[in-house]
Formats: C-alpha cells, sequence, structure tokens
C-alpha cells in the first residue's frame, strides 16, 4: 500500500475548488451581454429626452442576464429581497435589497456588467431609470418646502430625491420645480395635482404600488385626495 500524506484530501479539494471556480468564471465571460434596457426582466415603461425608466421584476431564485450598465442611474427598491450580484471577473456579492431604499449607479465613464440573481421568496420589483446625459445637465438646484412631508433621500451629481409622506388631506404647498424627473409610488391613493393659474382647480390621478410618472419643470402641488397615508419618491434632474 501506497503512503498517502494527511493533507494529500486537502490539497485535493482545494484544487479542485480552484478549478471548479475558473470555469465558472470562464463561463461567465463566454455568457452574453446586453444593455441594461434590452435585459428581459428590466420592463421599459417609461422614456423621453433624458430618462428610459423600467419595472424590474426578477423572480424568486431567478437570474437576469449579465448587462452593462454605462449611465447614472437611480433604483428604487418597491419590493426588495436578498440577491446576489455575480461578476464576469471578480467574487460575486451576497446583499439585500431593501423595501424603500434608494440606490445611485455612478456609471456615466465608469461601465459595470453585472448578473442579479433573487436569492429570496418573494419577488424582488425596482423602479430603475437610466439618465440618458451626463450631469448636472444645468437645470439649476432644485429644493422642497421645509416640511416634515418631505424627506431628502439622494444628492448625487446629477438628480437630487425626497421621500414625501402625505397623510389624508395633506398639501406638499407650491414649490417650483426647476427640472425634469422621476415620480416613484410606494402604496395605492388618489392624488390631486394643482393646475398652476387656476385655483381651486386640479388634475385627480390613481396610483398603485410601483407606479411611476414622468415630471416637468414648473410650479407643482400634491395633495393627498384619499382617505389613506400615501408614500412616494421624488426625483429632480440637476
Amino acid at each position: 500500500m501506497k503512503y498517502r500524506p494527511k493533507n494529500c484530501s486537502i490539497v485535493m479539494f482545494s484544487g479542485l475548488l480552484t478549478l471548479a471556480t475558473a470555469f465558472s468564471s470562464v463561463a461567465a465571460e463566454k455568457e452574453k451581454v446586453v444593455a441594461t434596457n434590452l435585459e428581459p426582466d428590466h420592463h421599459v415603461i417609461l422614456e423621453n429626452q433624458y430618462v428610459t425608466v423600467m419595472r424590474v421584476m426578477i423572480p424568486p431564485g431567478q437570474s437576469t442576464m449579465f448587462h452593462e450598465q454605462h449611465l447614472d442611474y437611480v433604483n428604487t427598491h418597491i419590493d426588495g429581497s436578498p440577491v446576489q450580484a455575480t461578476y464576469p471577473n471578480k467574487p460575486a456579492k451576497n446583499f439585500e435589497m431593501k423595501s424603500g431604499n434608494v440606490k445611485f449607479g455612478n456609471h456615466q465613464g465608469h461601465s459595470e456588467v453585472d448578473k442579479i440573481t433573487n436569492t429570496g421568496t418573494t419577488l424582488n420589483m425596482q423602479i430603475a431609470f437610466e439618465i440618458k446625459q451626463p450631469g448636472p445637465i444645468g437645470f439649476g438646484l432644485s429644493s422642497r418646502p421645509a416640511i416634515p412631508a418631505f424627506q431628502q433621500v439622494l444628492d448625487a451629481k446629477s438628480v437630487k430625491g425626497w421621500k414625501v409622506t402625505l397623510q389624508p388631506g395633506e398639501s406638499t404647498h407650491p414649490y417650483s420645480q426647476k427640472g425634469p424627473g422621476v415620480r416613484v409610488f410606494f402604496n395605492e391613493g388618489r392624488v390631486l395635482e394643482a393646475i398652476p393659474g387656476r385655483p381651486n382647480r386640479t388634475k385627480e390621478l390613481w396610483v398603485h404600488k410601483g407606479d411611476a410618472l414622468l415630471t416637468t419643470a414648473g410650479e407643482v402641488e400634491l395633495i393627498n385626495g384619499g382617505d389613506t397615508p400615501i408614500v412616494f419618491n421624488d426625483y429632480e434632474l440637476k
């Protein structure tokens, strides 16, 4: 019987693990990479000259394709979950997308390729938008009324964002929006939007959880026209 060193099995296992990791990396590099707005789980729902808005839906246990992020983007987590991010040329990373969180991706000139797997047991849903032009574009410094309804959640080079919570009948008070933006809703409700120059005249809109709207510069006043609180994020390009 030939003598086998005690650590031989450990060495063999380590070698196999290294080999498996190498094969995995090669396989990842061979997978097709698509633009973010062409990835099948990133459904484009709104678009204008400034932004592309996508509803991202990843069922539990499923993965996106590898996709390239080459534009600044804002990602609002509507229904979060634990996820794994896989990259072609670096180790995978496990983390949690928490419901209500906001993530800014600084990718103008800093391209990144990844694949996201929903490792949880419930649907992962996000509203993400890419900013098509390098920022700041030059719309000016934006602000919101200094009332408890507004909580700033993002201040990046190209965009600012506020979480807005309105109680039934509560108003944001009139304010001036400098640039275009995106509004993302976390729950269902009735929103009244004042029509500038027409006192007591409003547009009525029913919104649902995960709805998104494109917004434009101008005078704004929003009122909760329902009987339950309404929560949304209000983003404005700089």
